[in-house]
This record gives structure tokens, sequence and C-alpha cells, in this order.
């Protein structure tokens, strides 16, 4: 999670969002990234390797300041690769509904990780609607 340095200009965020979904899809990294008000929430799954890199990568970013990392866990299994062929920018109210449903879908598969991560992403939305 991180906090934006510029202004939330809809360009702005697009140039962020193309950038992101090109190098993760070239770096095998899925996951998910959410703007909202001048936050953003990502979450990376991929190799430990490739993931480390992405994030240092991300940690030195002068776009966005105040950088949390809240959970960094090793998972048997992405719990992203198959929504949106892998990594998917959530940028709309129709877009957070189909990761509101997937985010369901998988609760039932009762992987306790998983569902850390589900409550964390949860709770990030609950502040968009």
């Amino acid at each position: 999670m991180s906090d934006s340095n510029q202004s939330g200009s809809l360009d702005t965020i697009k140039s962020l969002y193309s950038k992101a979904k090109k190098n993760n899809l070239k770096n095998d990294i899925s996951g998910i990234l959410i703007y909202h008000k001048g936050n953003y929430l990502q979450v990376l799954e991929g190799r430990v390797d490739d993931v480390d890199k992405t994030y240092n990568r991300i940690a030195v970013d002068t776009r966005h300041r105040n950088i949390i990392k809240v959970i960094n866990i090793d998972i048997e299994q992405r719990i992203f690769e198959d929504y949106n062929f892998g990594f998917t920018i959530v940028k709309s109210s129709s877009e957070f509904e189909e990761l509101n449903e997937y985010l369901n879908w998988l609760k039932n598969a009762d992987n306790q990780i998983a569902n850390k991560l589900i409550t964390m992403v949860e709770n990030f939305i609950r502040t968009i609607g």
C-alpha cells in the first residue's frame, strides 16, 4: 500500500497502470492494482526473486510515498493468476464489483492465507464504496 505523490489526474493514473501491467506481465507477476483517492493497493504474486525485484523498483519510485508492505508470504498457488488474465488494474465500479465476486468465490476455497489477503483487499475496497 502507498500514498500517491501525484495529482489523481486520469492521464497520470492511466500511464502508471499501463506501465505496471506491462512490467508485471513481462516479469510473470500476477496480482491486482487498485487506486482510490490518492492511495494504492497492489498485490504481487510470482517467483520470490521476481516479486522482490518488482517491489524494490516500486519502493524507490518517486510517484508515491509511505510504502507499506502489509503481507509477505509464500503461497502454494497464486490467488489472482486466473483473475482477468493475470495482472489486472481495477479502476471502475464495475471492475470493483467483478473483483468482489471473484473474492467471494475464492472465500469458498477456505484457504487461510488467501482469506487474509482477501480481507485486506475487501477492506480497501470498502473505502471506495
